[in-house]
C-alpha cells in the first residue's frame, strides 16, 4: 500500500512539474510572438497573456508599459514600469519611459528623479540627457538645461536627441529675447531631424500608433477622392450662336 501511495505521489509531483514547465514555455512563446508582432494592441494583449501565466517575466512588464505609454494609457504604463523596477528590472528604458509618463502629466520633479536615475545607470545616453534638458527648462533651471544640451550635441550620436536639445536651446534663447539665436537653433533642429524639428509639437501629441492610424485612413481616403474626381464628367463647352 505504501509503495502504491509513493508511486501515485511521485506521479503527481512529476505531472505538476511538467505542467509548470509547459506553462513557462507557453509564456515564453507568447513573449516571442509579441516581440515579432507589429500591431501595438495585439502586442499588449500577448504580453498580458504571458504575464498571466508567469508574473515573473519582468521584461514583459517593461515592454507592455512602453506600449501603454504610446497608447496614452499613462496610469497603466506607470504601474507596469514601476512593477518592472520593483522586481529588479535594470534596463534604463524602464526609467526613461516612466519619466516620459511624468513629463506627459507635467510632473517635472518626478520626471527629473527618474532621469537622474537613468543618468546614473548610463551617463552618456543622449535621449535621456535631452529629456532631462527639457525637464530642467520647465523647472526654470536654465544653466543645467544648457549643460545637458551641450552634452547631447557633443556626443553627436542621436539625431532625434540632438534636435530635441536644439529645440530646448531655441526656447531658452527666445525667453532671453535673442530671436535670431532662437531661429538658428530651430533651423538646426529641423536640419538634424525634420520630424522633431518641424513637427516637434505634433510629435509630442500623437503616438506612433495614432500616426499609423492617420496614415492608414489617408491611404484609404485619398485614392477614393482621386477616383471620384476622375469619374466626374468633364464639363462640355457648348458653342453658343451669336
Amino acid at each position: 500500500m505504501r509503495l502504491v501511495t509513493g508511486i501515485i505521489a511521485a506521479m503527481l509531483v512529476l505531472s505538476s512539474g511538467l505542467s509548470a514547465g509547459h506553462a513557462m514555455q507557453t509564456a515564453t512563446d507568447l513573449v516571442e510572438r509579441a516581440r515579432k508582432d507589429t500591431i501595438m494592441y495585439r502586442r499588449a494583449a500577448l504580453y498580458t497573456e504571458a504575464l498571466a501565466l508567469d508574473a515573473g517575466l519582468v521584461e514583459a512588464l517593461r515592454e507592455r508599459g512602453t506600449i501603454y505609454y504610446y497608447q496614452g494609457k499613462l496610469d497603466e504604463a506607470e504601474a507596469d514600469l514601476t512593477a518592472y523596477m520593483e522586481k529588479g528590472g535594470r534596463d534604463v528604458r524602464g526609467l526613461l519611459f516612466r519619466a516620459l509618463v511624468f513629463m506627459k502629466r507635467q510632473q517635472w520633479e518626478k520626471a527629473l528623479a527618474d532621469l537622474q536615475g537613468a543618468d546614473a545607470w548610463d551617463e552618456k545616453r543622449s535621449d535621456g540627457l535631452s529629456y532631462r534638458a527639457e525637464v530642467f527648462y520647465e523647472l526654470g533651471r536654465v544653466a543645467e538645461a544648457e549643460r545637458d544640451v551641450a552634452a547631447v550635441l557633443s556626443l553627436h550620436d542621436d539625431s532625434t536627441a540632438m534636435a530635441r536639445a536644439l529645440l530646448v536651446r531655441g526656447r531658452i534663447e527666445a525667453d532671453r529675447g535673442n530671436s535670431l539665436a532662437a531661429r538658428e537653433a530651430y533651423r538646426q533642429a529641423a536640419s538634424v531631424d525634420p520630424t522633431v524639428g518641424l513637427l516637434g509639437t505634433w510629435a509630442s501629441v500623437f503616438s506612433p500608433e495614432q500616426v499609423s492610424r492617420i496614415g492608414f485612413w489617408a491611404l484609404l481616403v485619398l485614392p477614393a477622392l482621386l477616383i471620384f474626381r476622375i469619374a466626374l464628367p468633364k464639363p462640355v463647352r457648348r458653342n453658343r450662336r451669336p
